[in-house]
């Protein structure tokens, strides 16, 4: 009988800690849930990154003679119009692609949704006949700045800025 006096309460002392340890593993897994979002934010923003550098190069590449009037940077950060007006080839491409870094493939109501946060494009010429394509955009996650320099200080940390760039060589047809 003395042995049931001071056992009593031990049932519920292993029911608390049994829950305890439950719920430390459902915060666990919340937090793992929480990073699994953020990560597919990150996916999709590079990928439709991506699909635009994509995009881009293979106007460039199609209009190759005029390929030095596609150079620019911060491309896509106000309104280019109308698209109908441009008078060149390059014009108008710049004009589209202005507006897809915008998201207006997407749109809900007024809201263009079909691209990244702050996206903005640049292109530059770094050698003859060679042309560097960039997009940065706004990350979600802080992690290191990225060694582009598009978009640098044009956004709130720079270890948010995400880039990604290719190279497109336009070469020289001889006759």
């Amino acid at each position: 009988m003395i042995k049931n006096r001071f056992q009593r309460g031990a049932a519920m002392m292993e029911v608390l800690i049994a829950m305890l340890i439950i719920a430390f593993g459902v915060l666990g897994f919340v937090g793992l849930q929480a990073q699994t979002a953020l990560s597919q934010v990150e996916g999709y923003q590079r990928s439709q990154a991506l699909l635009l550098i994509n995009d881009i190069s293979a106007r460039m590449s199609l209009n190759r003679v005029s390929a030095a009037a596609y150079v620019g940077n911060n491309i896509g950060t106000t309104d280019p119009g109308d698209c109908t007006t441009p008078t060149t080839r390059a014009g108008k491409d710049l004009c589209e692609w202005s507006l897809l870094i915008q998201g207006a493939a997407e749109v809900r109501g007024t809201a263009k949704l079909g691209a990244m946060t702050g996206a903005r494009g640049c292109i530059t010429s770094p050698a003859a006949n060679q042309y560097l394509i960039s997009i940065a955009w706004q990350g979600v996650q802080a992690t290191g700045a990225p060694a582009n320099t598009c978009g640098q200080g044009a956004y709130s940390n720079e270890n948010m800025r995400r880039t990604v760039t290719t190279v497109v060589q336009i070469a020289t047809l001889a006759s």
